[in-house]
C-alpha cells in the first residue's frame, strides 16, 4: 500500500506524550474522513505496535468517533429503523453487535409470526396471535425489573438469549409487531412506554403488559396500572413512540444500570453514554415521580 506523505508525517508524531499534540492531530485526521483512517489501518497492519505503538490509540479514537457520527446522523433521520438506531448504541458501547445478525434473528422470529396470519383476522386476533407466538413459542420473558444488570438490557442479548430487562423487551415486542404488519406501537409517557394496540387511525384500543405475557389492558385501566408501579404519570403525557424515543429511552436505561454498578468499566462506559445522550438534545425520558406517602408504607 503506497501511503500519502502527510499520513506518514502524522504517525511519526503519534507517540508524543503531549496531549495538546494529540488533541490536534486526533481533529485533523477526523476532518481527513475515512482515507485516513484507512491508511492508518494499513500502517497498523503492516508494523503493529512495535514500530508506531500509538497508531493504535489513535485508531480506536478515530473509530470511536466514526461511530458517533454514525449515531448522531441516525437520530437525525431515523426513518423507521430502530434496530439500527440499537445497534449503533450497543456498538459504542461494547462493539460487538452486528446490524446485520441482529436483523437476520429479527426476522427469523418474525417470521414465526406472519406464516400464522392471514387477511381475513381481526386486530385483535393478530394481537392474540403475536402474544402466543412471542411468549409461548418463542418464549421471550421478562427479567431483572429493577435494572440492575445492564447486560441484561442489551439489544443483542436479549434476541439471543429471548429474556431481558422489561425495556428491552417491549422493545422487541414493538419490532416483531412492526415487521409483521400488527397494529402495536409504543405509546412513550414520562417514565418509559408501553406498547398500544391501536385502530386503523392511530387510536388506542388497549395497551400491553410485557410483564404478564401480553396481557391487554383498556385505556381506563391505565391509571391503575402505573399506580402498581407507584408512578404518577398524567394520562394525557402519553403520546406515540417515535424510533428515536425508544432509543434514548434504552440509552436511559443502560445508564441507570451502570450508575449503581461499582466495577473497573463504569466509569468508561458512563461517558459513552453520557455523550450518546447529549446527541437526543433532549430532556430525559425517564424522569419519573414516585408517590413517596404510598412507597412509605
Amino acid at each position: 500500500m503506497v501511503y500519502d506523505k502527510e499520513i506518514l508525517d502524522i504517525i511519526t508524531l503519534l507517540d508524543d506524550p503531549d496531549q495538546y499534540i494529540q488533541d490536534a492531530l486526533f481533529r485533523h485526521l477526523r476532518n481527513m474522513g475515512r482515507p485516513a483512517l484507512e491508511q492508518l489501518e494499513g500502517v497498523f497492519m503492516e508494523s503493529g505496535d512495535e514500530k508506531y505503538p500509538g497508531v493504535r490509540k489513535m485508531l480506536a479514537a478515530l473509530r470511536e468517533e466514526m461511530k458517533f457520527e454514525a449515531l448522531e446522523k441516525w437520530i437525525g433521520e431515523p426513518a423507521d429503523d430502530l434496530l439500527s438506531g440499537l445497534c449503533l448504541i450497543q456498538d459504542i458501547l461494547t462493539g460487538d453487535a452486528d446490524r446485520q445478525d441482529l436483523q437476520e434473528v429479527l426476522m427469523n422470529c418474525v417470521n414465526e409470526v406472519c406464516v400464522e396470519i392471514r387477511d381475513d383476522q381481526t386486530v385483535m386476533e393478530k394481537v392474540e396471535l403475536l402474544n402466543h407466538v412471542f411468549f409461548n413459542r418463542l418464549c421471550f420473558k421478562t427479567i431483572d425489573p429493577m435494572f440492575s444488570i445492564p447486560e441484561n438490557t442489551f439489544i443483542h442479548k436479549a434476541l439471543e438469549k429471548r429474556e431481558g430487562s422489561p425495556i428491552v423487551v417491549g422493545i422487541i415486542y414493538l419490532l416483531l409487531a412492526y415487521h409483521a404488519g400488527v397494529q402495536v406501537r409504543g405509546r412513550v409517557f414520562k417514565g418509559g412506554f408501553l406498547p398500544a394496540v391501536t385502530d386503523s387511525s392511530g387510536n388506542v384500543l388497549f395497551y400491553v403488559n410485557v410483564y404478564k405475557n401480553g396481557l391487554l389492558f383498556p385505556h381506563n385501566e391505565l391509571e391503575s396500572f402505573l399506580a402498581g408501579l407507584n408512578l404518577q404519570i398524567p394520562q394525557e403525557s402519553f403520546r406515540e413512540a417515535r424510533p428515536e424515543d425508544l432509543a434514548q429511552i434504552y440509552t436511559e436505561t443502560l445508564y441507570y444500570s451502570y450508575s449503581i454498578r461499582d466495577d473497573n468499566q463504569r466509569n468508561d462506559i458512563m461517558n459513552k453514554l453520557e455523550k450518546i445522550l447529549k446527541l437526543f438534545g433532549r430532556e430525559s425520558s425517564l424522569l419519573i415521580e414516585i408517590d413517596e406517602e404510598e412507597d412509605d408504607e
